[in-house]
Order: structure tokens, then C-alpha cells, then sequence
């Protein structure tokens, strides 16, 4: 009788410790930002470092994590607030495969996927699934497949503090994600006698395109204006190029050479605008450069529609 009672006890210990077990892996696995497996292994262990954080137009989630056999595993990813994937980076130590890997720099949708995308910004919850490759080196055989999801109840955000030139379509039929853009204004002397001041505003897209507005006066001044651009036109006009070069590895725009198309672009920029909300900590601008995109006169795209949002130097 004492023995069976003994082995009663013993199985309800062990159901137990197993339940205690699995409680504590959902519970770690629910505070992490990325569940991820690394050719088709599920990466599981100790969270060394885990963050998330929602800051001018990116979404940032990194975890790391070191295994039971040593291996260290630490994913990065970086998102755009509609889902388009920016940047994918994996770096694995401690183990036969170490090294940094990355998904090509401004082709990261070609090898990359992200599904089932919902984030809601003002709650903070987010939540997609991921599959896709990543490579190290160049090499053909350096390549990891990753696969996982992320949900999160409570993604930090931080309001942006940086000068910010954005610009994020749509409509399908064109599409132009844009990764944080920079800005400057200086005097234009290539016009010889005629100086002028310009405003420049650069911005690369997630899909390998490349996109400058210039303007001659401050962002503040056009407000209500329409105004009109070509090729001709020095003082407002949009230039807009497509990256055709070998897959890059390395997280380096570098000149826009032979590696880039330019196009000739013409059109209007309309709906100038004064807008407070949370996207910045102070008053920005924005408003839609409506424009067609010609390769020699050959008509590529018409009419075109991308929204923009910057920030002025003089407010």
C-alpha cells in the first residue's frame, strides 16, 4: 500500500515539475520580442538582451539568446510602421556556423517576407510572422533560413526628435517605403550668377530606390502652394533613381553611380500643409508630389502619388 501511494506521489510530483517547466518556457517566451528558428532549429535558451522600441517611422526589435550547448543566437529586425521590411541582421557565436549574417541591403523583400502584419501604434501592440534567408560573405553555402513571429503587447515608443523627410505611398500600383531620410540647405552656385538658396531632402526607399527633393525656399514658405517641377526647372524639382546593382551585403548606400538608374521625373507638389500630431515632437509639413517618371521620354509610370512628411529648418 505505502509503495503504491509512494508512486502516486511520485508520478503527481513529476506532473508537477513538468507543468512548473512548461509554465516557466511560455512565460519567459511571451516577455520576448522575437520567437525565431534558425534552419528549421528552434532558438531557445536564455534571453541575454531583448528590445523593442517605435522611433521616427522605424520599428526596432532585437533579441539574443543563449543556448543550453553555448550557442549565442542574436536576430535583428527592422520594420517600417506599414509592415514594409527595412533591414534583417543575424549574428550566431559559440558554434561551426559564427559570423554576422544579413539579408541584402535595399533588397530585403526579395528574400525576406513579412506576413500577417498588425500593429496597433496607439496601444502599442504588434504582432507578424517571418520567413526568409540571410547571408554571410557573399557565399553561396553561407546562408541561414530564419523563420519565426513576434507578438507584443506593449512596444515602447519614443517620439522623433531628428529632422525627418518621409515618404510612404499607398496605392499599390507604385510603391516608395521610405527608410529615414536626411536633409540640408546650402547655396546653390551651379548656376553661375544666379545663386539661389536650396533645401535638399534625400531619402532611400526599403526596395532600392532613391529620391531627392529640392527646393529653394524653407518647407514653412509653401504652405497652400501647388507647385510645379521638371527637368528643367532649378529651383523645384524631384530626382528619382532605382538601384540595378549586385545584391549588397554591407549596410553602405554609397555614391549613386553606375550601380543606380536616374530617371527624369516631372509634375507638381500639392495639399502643402502645417500638421501637429505625434509623429514628431514639433510642428512638420507634408503633402503629395503627383509626378510622372519617364527612362528617355518613355513614359515607365503616370501620375504617380507619394505622400511626404519633413520637417522645416527654420520652425
Amino acid at each position: 500500500m505505502m509503495n503504491r501511494s509512494l508512486l502516486v506521489f511520485s508520478v503527481f510530483f513529476l506532473f508537477l515539475v513538468a507543468a512548473c517547466k512548461k509554465s516557466e518556457e511560455s512565460g519567459a517566451d511571451s516577455k520576448v520580442s522575437i520567437l525565431f528558428s534558425d534552419n528549421n532549429h528552434a532558438v531557445r535558451g536564455k534571453v541575454t538582451y531583448d528590445y523593442n522600441m517605435d522611433n521616427c517611422g522605424q520599428i526596432n526589435l532585437i533579441t539574443a539568446v543563449k543556448e543550453d550547448n553555448g550557442d549565442y543566437a542574436e536576430l535583428k529586425l527592422t520594420l517600417l510602421q506599414n509592415g514594409a521590411l527595412a533591414k534583417v541582421q543575424y549574428f550566431k557565436q559559440n558554434s561551426p556556423d559564427d559570423g554576422n549574417y544579413f539579408a541584402p541591403h535595399l533588397q530585403t523583400e526579395k528574400f525576406f517576407k513579412i506576413t500577417d502584419f498588425k500593429y496597433d501604434k496607439k496601444g502599442g501592440r504588434l504582432s507578424f510572422s517571418f520567413d526568409g534567408k540571410v547571408f554571410k560573405n557573399n557565399k553561396p553555402n553561407g546562408e541561414r533560413i530564419l523563420a519565426g513571429k513576434v507578438e507584443l503587447n506593449s512596444i515602447q515608443y519614443v517620439p522623433c526628435e531628428a529632422l525627418i523627410f518621409d515618404v510612404m505611398t499607398v496605392n499599390p500600383a507604385f510603391n516608395f517605403f521610405a527608410i529615414p531620410g536626411s536633409s540640408n540647405n546650402s547655396v546653390n552656385t551651379t548656376g553661375g550668377p544666379d545663386k539661389y538658396k536650396e533645401f535638399a531632402y534625400n531619402v532611400y526607399s526599403n526596395a532600392g530606390q532613391f529620391l531627392s527633393l529640392r527646393l529653394d525656399r524653407d518647407i514653412s514658405k509653401l504652405v497652400g502652394q501647388e507647385i510645379a517641377f521638371d527637368e528643367g526647372n532649378k529651383m523645384f524639382n524631384v530626382r528619382y533613381w532605382e538601384y540595378i546593382g549586385p545584391y549588397m551585403l554591407s549596410e553602405s548606400y554609397g555614391p549613386i553611380d553606375r550601380n543606380w538608374k536616374r530617371f527624369q521625373t516631372r509634375g507638381k507638389l500639392v495639399n502643402i500643409q502645417k500638421m501637429f500630431d505625434t509623429r514628431y515632437i514639433k510642428p512638420y509639413y507634408s503633402g503629395v508630389i503627383i509626378m510622372d517618371i519617364l527612362d528617355e521620354d518613355r513614359m515607365i509610370k503616370q501620375a504617380v502619388e507619394l505622400p511626404f512628411y519633413l520637417s522645416s529648418w527654420v520652425d
